[in-house]
């Protein structure tokens, strides 16, 4: 069983159950020894409800280091963001990296003529391989210290097809040059198997995706993605060790983390 889990989501973000102290307090009876919090970050960019709004910001802040300072002889906890790559100011990234640890790109929108398309609803192969460059780029950037759900471009998408593999493996190429580590995300299991022209698949991970990681040497770490306390270790996590395992697949339990500076 793992003891960490660096991809944990807060009330604030409008889409998820639980404060800070919830979690730890549940990380800490499943015998965990690290949790980072990544909620999602305001953006006026992404013009969506599923993220905090900067009015809620601070509040954010001041609760994960409350309860990192609280509860430091029982666990680290780690302040983190989840963000995508879409912005073009680079102090829009660095101004949210004087403030915590780390940032998990969570690259959930693509670029596409002039506007944001939704990564959970690619269509087209160059929608895929669109996904693919910008988390290319965004890995180059240096801003981020984990790729969560890489294989993401197939939730929406029926076919591993060329395309599909060709994103693989430019951002499992990537990834290794860097060596940031990349995400088996196990919220794709709690989404539930779909039917596909392929049989039937989750959304994400992708067995086909990971068969490709297996060729590169990045790290690997399996994170819940929990949206709740009481899916920090559930049965979907208990799916996605057993997925680990039967894939091969070798994993670490601790995030590099460069920033590191709120750990107390």
């Amino acid at each position: 069983m793992i003891d960490s889990n660096y991809h944990s989501h807060h009330m604030l973000c409008n889409h998820a159950v639980g404060t800070t102290e919830d979690y730890v307090k549940k990380a800490i009876e499943l015998g965990f020894k690290v949790l980072g919090i990544s909620d999602h970050v305001p953006s006026e960019t992404v013009p969506d409800s599923m993220r905090m709004p900067y009015t809620s910001l601070n509040a954010y802040y001041a609760d994960v280091l409350d309860v990192q300072k609280r509860y430091q002889s029982l666990i680290d906890v780690y302040l983190g963001m989840e963000c995508e790559y879409v912005e073009s100011d680079a102090a829009y990234y660095q101004g949210f990296l004087d403030t915590v640890d780390y940032l998990v790109l969570g690259h959930h929108y693509i670029q596409h003529n002039g506007t944001l398309q939704s990564s959970f609803n690619l269509s087209k192969p160059e929608h895929v391989l669109t996904y693919a460059k910008e988390v290319k780029d965004a890995i180059a950037s240096g801003y981020f210290s984990l790729l969560a759900h890489p294989d993401l471009y197939m939730c929406g998408y029926d076919t591993f097809d060329e395309a599909c593999e060709k994103a693989a493996h430019l951002i499992c190429q990537t990834a290794e040059m860097y060596q940031l580590p990349i995400e088996f995300n196990a919220n794709g299991i709690r989404r539930g198997i779909k039917q596909t022209s392929q049989g039937n698949r989750y959304p994400y991970p992708r067995e086909e995706f990971w068969q490709i990681a297996k060729q590169y040497k990045m790290p690997i770490i399996l994170s819940s993605d929990a949206h709740h306390p009481n899916t920090l270790y559930d049965d979907a996590m208990k799916k996605a060790e057993a997925m680990i395992q039967l894939l091969g697949l070798k994993t670490i339990h601790r995030l590099p983390i460069k920033n590191a500076k709120n750990r107390l």
